[in-house]
C-alpha cells in the first residue's frame, strides 16, 4: 500500500512538472538568441543582462524578441511605438532604426525597409548599425533582382531592377574596400549577363577584376568578361570590335590559368574567333567585288589570306582573289569606248532602239 502511494505521488509530481514546463513553453519562454549573445573575444555564448520593461533598452529587447519569434505584426506595432515614445533622443535610436528596417523586411515590405536602412547607413556611417544596415540593403537588392516587384497600393506591380542597381552602386561607392562592395559589383555584372546586356556586363566584370585584383572571383570575372564580349558580337555584317576585345580577354585568361584554359578548351574558342574575324574581312572583300571596286576587293582578299591563314575564309579568299585579278586584267585589255559608240553602248545593252 505504501509503495503504491509513493508511486502515485511520483506520478503526480512528474505530470505536474511536465504540465508546468509545457505551460512555460506555451508562454513563449526566451529562446537562445534572446537569452545569449556570442562573445567573439571569448569565443563562447554568454548570458545577456536582464532588461527591465519600461526602459528604452528593455522595450527594444522586447521588439527584438518578437522578431526572433517571427511575430512580425506585433513587432511592427511595438517598434513604431518605441520610435514614437523614445525617438532620436535615445542613444539606442540607430539600433531601433535598424530593427525597424529588419521588421519591415521580414514583413516583405522591401521598399519601406530599403528607405529606412538607407537613411541609417548614410546618417550613421562608421557605426556597427550602419554596417549591418548595408548588409541588409544588399540582401534587398538581391531580392529585387530576382524578380520581386515593388508594391503600389499594396499590390506588387512595379519592377525594381533600377532601385536594386542603385543600391548596389551605392554600396560599391561608399564601401569600396569591403567584401560587400565586391559582392555588389559581381551581382550587377551577373544581372546584366542574365538579361543579355553583354556589353555592360563585360565592363562590370572587368571592373570587378580591376577593383579587387585579389578577389576570389577574379578567375570567374575574367572568364565571364570574355564570354560577354564574344556574345556582344552580332555577326560578320556588324562591327568586329567585340571580337577583338573577346580575343584579347581569352588570351589573358589562357595565360593566367593555363591548366584550366586547356580543360575549358579556350584554344578552340580562340580558333573560332579567328574564323569569325577572317569571315568578317572576307565579307568586306565580297562587298567591294559586288559593287565593282575590284582593287579594294583584291586588297581585302589578300589581307584575309595573309592575316587568317588556315581558316575557311582564307581558302575562299584565295579562290576569290584569282577571279578578281583575272577579271581586272580582262577589263584592262578591253578598249575604251569613245565618241558616239560610248553613248550608244548602254542603249544597246538595254535593248534600246
Amino acid at each position: 500500500m505504501l509503495s503504491w502511494l509513493r508511486i502515485s505521488l511520483l506520478l503526480c509530481f512528474v505530470l505536474g512538472w511536465s504540465a508546468g514546463g509545457t505551460a512555460l513553453a506555451q508562454e513563449g519562454g526566451p529562446t537562445r538568441p534572446q537569452r545569449l549573445r556570442f562573445d567573439t573575444e571569448r569565443g563562447e555564448w554568454v548570458d545577456l543582462p536582464r532588461l527591465e520593461p519600461g526602459t528604452d533598452s528593455g522595450d527594444l529587447a522586447a521588439v527584438r524578441s518578437l522578431l526572433a519569434d517571427a511575430r512580425y505584426r506585433k513587432a511592427h506595432k511595438s517598434i513604431k511605438r518605441w520610435l514614437k515614445h523614445y525617438g532620436d533622443t535615445s542613444v539606442l535610436f540607430p539600433e531601433a532604426l535598424l530593427l525597424r528596417g529588419q521588421v519591415e523586411k521580414a514583413r516583405r515590405n522591401y521598399h519601406v525597409s530599403q528607405e529606412i536602412l538607407s537613411q541609417l547607413s548614410q546618417e550613421y556611417q562608421g557605426t556597427a548599425q550602419a554596417a549591418e544596415a548595408t548588409a541588409e540593403l544588399f540582401n534587398i537588392a538581391e531580392v529585387f533582382l530576382s524578380g520581386v516587384r515593388r508594391k503600389v497600393w499594396g499590390v506588387r506591380l512595379l519592377r525594381a531592377d533600377d532601385l536594386a542597381l542603385d543600391i548596389l552602386d551605392g554600396i560599391a561607392v561608399r564601401f569600396p574596400d569591403s567584401s560587400l562592395a565586391e559582392q555588389a559589383v559581381k551581382a550587377k555584372a551577373d544581372f546584366y549577363f542574365r538579361q543579355g546586356d553583354f556589353a555592360v556586363s563585360e565592363l562590370e566584370y572587368a571592373r570587378l577584376v580591376q577593383m579587387f585584383p585579389k578577389s576570389r572571383y577574379v578567375r570567374y570575372a575574367m572568364r565571364r568578361s570574355a564570354d560577354a564580349a564574344l556574345a556582344s558580337f552580332a555577326g560578320i555584317r556588324f562591327d568586329d570590335a567585340p571580337l577583338i576585345e573577346a580575343q584579347e580577354r581569352y588570351r589573358l585568361y589562357a595565360q593566367q590559368y593555363r591548366g584550366l584554359a586547356e580543360q575549358e578548351q579556350i584554344g578552340l574558342i580562340l580558333a573560332d574567333i579567328r574564323e569569325k574575324r577572317g569571315s568578317k574581312e572576307f565579307d568586306i572583300g565580297a562587298y567591294y567585288e559586288r559593287t565593282g571596286h575590284l582593287k579594294a576587293a583584291a586588297f581585302y582578299y589578300r589581307s584575309t589570306a595573309t592575316n587568317w591563314p588556315d581558316t575557311i575564309a582564307a581558302n575562299k579568299a584565295g579562290a576569290a582573289l584569282k577571279g578578281v585579278v583575272g577579271h581586272a586584267a580582262g577589263q584592262q585589255k578591253t578598249p575604251a569606248l569613245t565618241g558616239s559608240t560610248a553613248l550608244q553602248r548602254p542603249l544597246d545593252e538595254e535593248g534600246g532602239q
